[in-house]
């Protein structure tokens, strides 16, 4: 990969990264919306609470799906050899980005299709 490649994708993760921040924020205030309501029984902060936690595995999803479609392209991009430590390991972090998208989407799935008052949590 030259080095424009690199910077590009590096500006990207740094990006990610600041996203991360604003998803572990929107958590913490998600928690505070599930506190008011096992305290209160407040059903509108349920729901605010259910949409943040959505939001969230939404934009996760994606995060990972990002992973997955430049990890590919990387991948097509090297000679197909599992001698090579690069090639291996970059097939490695494959796996490890579709097994993050698969759990996003699990709970994605999940938390879009709880309607139960009493099973509300982020994990």
């Amino acid at each position: 990969m030259n080095i424009f490649n690199r910077l590009q994708r590096l500006n990207s993760e740094n990006k990610i990264w600041i996203i991360y921040f604003f998803i572990a924020a929107f958590a913490i205030i998600a928690n505070s919306y599930e506190k008011d309501f096992l305290v209160r029984k407040n059903k509108k902060s349920y729901t605010i609470e259910k949409t943040i936690h959505i939001g969230i595995f939404l934009v996760a999803f994606f995060i990972y799906l990002y992973f997955v479609l430049v990890i590919t392209k990387d991948l097509n991009n090297m000679e197909k050899n599992f001698n090579n430590t690069k090639y291996r390991n970059t097939f490695l972090q494959l796996i490890a980005a579709l097994l993050f998208l698969i759990g996003g989407a699990i709970y994605l799935v999940q938390e879009a299709s709880t309607n139960e008052l009493d099973e509300i949590g982020f994990i």
